[in-house]
């Protein structure tokens, strides 16, 4: 049995290992790269929290006094809100950046043995015109809003923010890295209450600390901010204040005080939320006759969700068999490139605390050109193998079930961790041939994924290193799937370092990747279309078909100004041929060399009529390793926002010739002509009952392709409690070079013996993306979501590319060439040189026109904290026609003719601490 059958040795002791001996490491690393650094020197003979700073004074502060009896009803009746000093020194963010507030906020905070409380006083002088909308946890509902963030670890990084609108809708997220981008996916357990009163209104919340993170040997010293947002003024004011033009989030935090002794106030805890799902799925299209499936079936499944306070600054989260069905469907599409789409992670477990294994993150977001090592959806994807083509009937599992998957994250010796594995379950499709007995096949390999980030944040968090590695082993015991590769392991360390007063920023990445298995598998990966080692006109990389194993690497670095009116900068990035890391991280392309600079004017106090604008600018070229030119171009901008909140943008971009390394799809060179490329968007006022935003664009190149898109978006609120939005969006592409596929032609000899045969290409998708959120209670919402859809491709003038480095095609049917079309068959016949020597090759006609409806309509109550209630129903019917012609009404009329899949789905989880 292979070592991916086996647990994974776990020994907490071993793991934090690892930190503490990176921290003597970077510990004196630190001392000699900075130690002429005066922020660094000045830092040394302040307090540590000197970087907070409120211009050339210090960071704000605030006392906990200790709670006494609190009923949490957002009354502020009780007598321990009448003591203690306030936080109520609060200055403008937006729209007047460092005024004074338009209205006064006054905060306290108290602390007991096992939670922090936070009172708010938010003074309004036109109570009536106080804005609460109901709408589900981490809405945008467009109301007036408060907010905490606690650094609570205090290393001027990380932050957990617990926020509410005027209504009592939660906000709640957690952000990294010192970035005001927060990971809105994190749900903690907590209380709040708010009430509108003659006043203003009041904000009263819990947060029990075992919903927080913090150093065992914590001083009794947390960083704090409070943030409060007026919609009808568009008016954002802060407690700890720093220009809008400087950078930093956590590291500019006041201070919160005499918090007491934490480590014994906070014990370890467990959470543990089992739940059951109840699904029943009917398919009108399924084939009565079949043994596996005749259009209905249902099933009845258990699983858990824990976590488990490894000490007070570390927690173990896990998840056994868990179930995603509430989960919004993936947009619909027709993909004609070779690359693989992109689509974001939604499922609760993985979105969660995702910020902690994103590689080459940097101090102002992540670091430019650094690849992406683990990209969640590789986990639980849909099984990679099929049943028999020639199988009369067929059931292959839609996804690959998640048998269990943990994940430890805190800080330890001064490190944020984040370790991550998951075990995926061997799945099989079952089949039977006509007139034989049913058999099964494997189509999926028990597979074990793990990903372990460590972080280390230096200088008050100016300085950071990260070190990131990954793996992927799976248990191939069955010849069908030597496709797969075995092993995939891929490991990175990234850097970032502020300086000149946080005004200028450094930061790289290097990572190296390694992949083994069969010689199927390796020979699949060079040949993929991230790389194209079997290129004929290139000699710096072997295409070999006997490798076991491919090994590469990819080196990123950026500088530049990074506060202020003006940004500047310069990036570079290389990654070589034979870099892969599509078994648990997404990459496009390989063998790239790219190198740019940028830069970007702020107003950011507003000129003229703007509220705030920028303009930009970027200059860059992209090469392969052997210095061929496959991308250049100028990109630039300007986008802005008036007094009235309206806002817009405009980009311009050119492009040069180049070369194109993946249009024939492993064959030759072809060039790409110049290009151009105009953009443009106006949204108004997002304050408005109903809001809209209008958006199009224009592409042309100099062979006669061409490109647009246009669309809009309409929201609409009607009552506090509802949220109506459609977002109807078409485009249309002429391109000259349409793939289709390569045959082998010993004529072809200046195309390396094959013809690549090409098109024309006319392809026009329309679609709408319709939403609708109904709160009923700050705990209970339904929210609908659909997409009608259609797509048409019309393949015309059918060409073969002639000569590498050019545009040159002979066009079937002229210059002695044959193209013949049988209609009854709808096939194509095509001779470069009618009955001379080139072969004559038959294909089908590829045009089609795809319309599909996806929908989703979920019931999600919280009962009690921590525990919900979800009513999923998913629906699904498309339908595929030999037919280019685009046409909308007819499409969406006809869609609910079409066969239909539904889902219905019901999940009950219960939520207790111990």
């Amino acid at each position: 049995m292979k070592d991916v059958l086996r647990p994974l040795p776990f020994d907490t002791r071993l793991l934090l290992n690892v930190p503490m001996q990176l921290h003597r490491v970077t510990s004196i690393l630190a001392l000699a790269m900075f130690a002429g650094d005066p922020a660094l020197q000045a830092q040394s003979a302040s307090s540590p929290d000197a970087t907070a700073t409120r211009v050339a004074a210090l960071p704000p502060s605030i006392t906990a006094v200790s709670a006494d009896r609190i009923n949490i009803d957002g009354r502020l009746d009780e007598a321990t809100w009448q003591s203690g000093n306030a936080a109520d020194d609060f200055t403008q963010v937006e729209p007047r950046d460092g005024a004074p507030p338009s209205q006064r906020t006054s905060v306290r905070v108290a602390v007991d043995g096992g939670a922090l409380f936070i009172a708010a006083r938010l003074y309004d002088t036109s109570p009536d015109a106080i804005v609460a909308r109901l709408g589900r946890r981490d809405s945008q509902t467009n109301s007036d809003a408060f907010t905490v963030s606690i650094d609570s670890y205090h290393d001027h990084r990380t932050a957990f923010q617990f926020g509410v609108n005027a209504a009592g809708v939660k906000l709640d997220g957690m952000t990294s890295n010192d970035s005001q981008n927060a990971d809105a996916s994190w749900d903690p357990v907590w209380e709040v209450a708010t009430r509108v009163d003659s006043a203003g209104w009041t904000v009263e919340m819990r947060i029990p600390l075992s919903q927080l993170r913090f150093a065992s040997d914590s001083s009794g010293t947390w960083g704090v901010n409070f943030e409060r947002y007026i919609l009808r003024t568009g008016e954002t004011v802060r407690w700890a204040w720093v220009p809008n033009s400087e950078t930093g989030f956590a590291s500019r935090f006041g201070h919160l005080d005499a918090l007491g002794d934490l480590a014994a106030a906070k014990r370890n805890r467990l959470e543990v939320m089992p739940y059951t799902v109840v699904q029943g799925d009917f398919d009108t299209a399924a084939d009565k006759a079949s043994p596996f499936f005749d259009g209905s079936s249902g099933g009845l499944q258990f699983g858990a969700d824990f976590k488990y306070g490894v000490s007070n600054s570390m927690t173990l989260t896990g998840t056994v068999n868990p179930d995603f069905g509430q989960v919004e469907a993936d947009a619909a599409e027709v993909n004609l490139t070779v690359f693989e789409t992109y689509f974001n992670e939604r499922r609760p477990f993985f979105v969660e605390g995702a910020n902690l294994f994103r590689f080459g993150a940097g101090s102002t977001g992540t670091i430019f050109g650094s690849p992406q090592l683990f990209y969640s959806r590789r986990i639980g994807r849909p099984p990679s193998g099929r049943a028999p083509r020639n199988a009369a009937f067929s059931e292959v599992p839609e996804v690959t079930q998640i048998l269990g998957a943990a994940k430890l994250s805190g800080r330890f010796a001064g490190w944020s961790v984040g370790l991550l594995d998951a075990v995926t379950a061997k799945e099989t499709a079952r089949f039977r041939l006509s007139g034989e007995d049913s058999d099964e096949s494997v189509v999926e390999p028990l597979t074990n994924y793990s990903v372990l980030s460590l972080r280390r944040d230096l200088r008050g968090g100016r300085t950071g290193l990260g070190l990131m590695g990954t793996s992927v082993i799976r248990d191939i015991d069955e010849p069908s799937l030597n496709f797969l590769r075995e092993t995939a392991h891929t490991a990175g360390l990234d850097f970032y370092h502020r300086f000149g007063r946080n005004q200028y920023a450094i930061s790289g990445t290097l990572s190296g990747s390694r992949i083994s298995g069969d010689s199927i598998a390796i020979a699949a990966a060079q040949r993929s279309s991230a790389r194209y080692f079997q290129r004929p006109d290139q000699d710096y990389m072997k295409y070999d078909p006997s490798a076991r194993d491919l090994s590469g690497y990819a080196v990123s670095a950026s500088g530049g100004k990074v506060a202020g009116s003006w940004l500047v900068g310069s990036d570079f990035f290389a990654t070589s041929p034979g870099f892969e890391i599509n078994d648990v991280g997404f990459q496009q392309s390989a063998d790239r060399v790219f190198i740019g600079g940028r830069v970007n004017r702020r107003w950011l106090t507003g000129i003229g009529p703007f509220r705030q604008a920028q303009s930009y600018m970027n200059v860059s070229r992209t090469w392969t390793y052997d210095q061929t030119r496959v991308g250049s171009g100028v990109f630039a901008g300007v986008n802005g926002q008036l007094q009235n909140l309206w806002s817009g943008r405009i980009d311009f971009s050119r492009n040069q010739s180049f070369q194109s390394d993946r249009t024939t799809r492993g064959g030759p060179l072809l060039l790409i002509p110049p290009q151009w490329q105009l953009s443009s968007q106006v949204s108004s006022d997002s304050r408005r009952r109903a809001t809209a935003s209008v958006y199009g664009s224009l592409r042309e190149n100099e062979s006669g392709g061409h490109g647009e898109t246009a669309g809009f978006g309409i929201t609409f609120r009607p009552s506090s409690a509802i949220t109506l939005s459609a977002d109807p969006a078409y485009s249309n592409t002429h391109t000259k070079g349409g793939y289709l596929f390569a045959y082998g032609d010993p004529t072809a000899v200046a195309t390396y013996g094959r013809r690549h045969l090409m098109a024309d290409l006319d392809q026009t998708t329309f679609d709408v993306t319709l939403r609708s959120d109904l709160a009923l209670s700050p705990v209970m919402s339904l929210q609908f979501y659909a997409q009608p859809f259609t797509s048409a491709v019309d393949y015309t003038v059918f060409k073969a590319f002639e000569q590498p480095r050019t545009l040159d095609f002979l066009e079937y049917g002229k210059n002695g060439s044959t193209l013949e079309y049988d209609a009854e068959a709808r096939s194509y016949r095509v001779d470069a040189d009618g009955p001379g020597a080139s072969p004559a090759v038959a294909f089908g006609d590829p045009d089609f026109r795809l319309r599909s409806l996806r929908a989703n309509l979920v019931l999600r109550w919280e009962y009690r904290p921590g525990s919900t209630v979800y009513l999923a129903w998913a629906h699904g019917r498309s339908m595929v026609s030999e037919s280019p012609e685009f046409d909308v009404r007819s499409d969406f009329s006809d869609l609910l003719r079409d066969d239909q899949r539904n889902r219905l789905v019901l999940k009950v989880s219960y939520w207790f601490n111990t």
